[in-house]
This record gives structure tokens, C-alpha cells and sequence, in this order.
């Protein structure tokens, strides 16, 4: 499952870029992109930067893990004989959703599987919840410059709310769903759809979006309620 690649190095404490180059070699055989089609030295170079950048918390495992899902038509996504930061982004969206509705799905199952849940086991999977979702999310939040709306983040969300980390007043949540039909239309006309500002959201489309969008501004206000530490989170406030 995706969670084994959490236990390898990630990209951002890798010791040379070597790994990186050959991770890129690896992903031009699969996609089959023609060496006449394969990146330049400059282009390569402004690609290492942009993984280094973007996705410094994922391991080099993890990517081709996703690019073999890509390929096998895992994702939903089209893929062409190249790569680019385009398809490097796509490609990682596509699959951050696949692996948070992995995690969500296993969670599930345990529950379903077993009525009488005990204590120690509960805490376990409150721990993979922390660990695998709540920790990653906080530490790509002190990065982030607007929501990230994902069902893991919602899952997140709803965590903290039951929990009553999370207080909306109706000025927030009105401001809160103008903010979630905007990034509604974005993600919909990235998708192709012929969408306008008059269109449905929908009741479940609003709520995932209102519940990211909710998270996203309300991280000061449940970092005050737990004893998590985000190492620099207070450097960047």
C-alpha cells in the first residue's frame, strides 16, 4: 500500500540530486518519450528545481508509484510521450486524491470489519490518522498560499470540528462559501467543463470545499488546542 513509501527518504532530505536524475530516466521509459523529445540540461534542471520545490515530502518511490499508476490508467488522467512540470503536476495531484481515498478506505474497512473496536486499536488508527494525514497536512500548510481541497483534508476537518477546534461564525461561513464556489469553477474549467458563477455546486461539492477552505484558515486556531509540534510553524507566522 502507499503508506510503506512514508518509512523511505524523502526528496528534501536526499543528499545529492543523483537520485533525482535517475528517477527522471526512469519516468522517460515509461512514458516512452523519444530521446529527440527529452528535456534539455536547462530544462532539466528547472524540473529537478520544480520537484525539489513542490513535492520535497514525497520519496522517489512514491513518484514512480504514481507515474506506474498514471500509465495503468489508475488516476483518470491522460498522459502523453513527455514530461514536463505540467505532467509532473497532474500526475501528483491525480494521485494525492488516489492515496488520501486509499487511507480513507482502509480506515473504513477496519471499522466495518470489526464492531467492538478496543482502545488500544482505536489509538492506533487515531496514530496512522495523525501520522499519515494530520502531520503531512500541517507541514505542507506552512507552505501553502491558498486552500487545498481534498477528501483527506475534509477528513481532517471533521476531526477537528467534532472535537470543537474549529468555530465558524455566519460571517465566516458566508465568506468561507463565496471563497469554495470560486475554487469550485477553477477546479471545474481545469477539468473542461463549460461552467459559470451561476452553475451548482451542489450540497456535497459545497461541503467538501467549505470544510478545506475552513481548515486551510482556521490552522492557528487548532494549533492552539493541541500538542502537535510543526517544527517552524511559528516562524512563519
Amino acid at each position: 500500500m502507499e503508506l510503506v513509501y512514508s518509512k523511505q527518504t524523502k526528496i528534501k532530505n536526499l543528499s545529492s540530486g543523483d537520485d533525482i536524475i535517475k528517477m527522471l530516466n526512469y519516468l522517460y521509459v515509461l512514458l516512452n518519450v523519444k530521446k529527440e523529445n527529452q528535456l534539455n540540461q536547462i530544462e532539466e534542471s528547472v524540473l529537478n528545481g520544480f520537484i525539489v520545490n513542490n513535492y520535497k515530502n514525497f520519496t522517489i518511490e512514491e513518484i514512480k508509484h504514481a507515474f506506474r499508476l498514471a500509465v495503468a490508467g489508475e488516476l483518470g488522467i491522460e498522459l502523453f510521450q513527455k514530461l514536463d512540470a505540467i505532467t509532473f503536476g497532474k500526475v501528483l495531484l491525480s494521485y494525492k486524491e488516489f492515496k488520501n481515498n486509499k487511507i480513507r478506505q482502509h480506515l473504513m474497512k477496519k471499522k466495518k470489519v470489526k464492531k467492538k473496536i478496543t482502545t488500544e486499536e482505536l489509538n492506533e488508527i487515531e496514530q496512522k490518522f495523525l501520522d499519515n494525514c494530520i502531520k503531512p497536512y500541517f507541514d505542507r500548510r506552512k507552505e501553502m498560499t491558498e486552500p487545498e481541497v481534498s477528501h483527506g483534508n475534509k477528513a481532517i476537518f471533521d476531526h477537528y470540528y467534532k472535537l470543537g477546534f474549529i468555530k465558524m461564525s455566519k460571517e465566516e461561513k458566508e465568506e468561507y462559501k463565496t471563497i469554495a464556489k470560486k475554487l469550485w469553477l477553477i477546479d471545474r474549467r481545469e477539468k473542461g467543463e463549460k461552467v459559470d458563477f451561476e452553475s451548482p455546486i451542489g450540497n456535497r461539492g459545497m461541503i467538501l470545499f467549505l470544510s478545506c477552505i475552513a481548515l486551510y484558515y482556521k490552522t492557528d486556531e487548532i494549533l492552539k488546542n493541541i500538542e502537535i509540534d510543526f517544527k517552524g510553524w511559528n516562524d512563519k507566522l
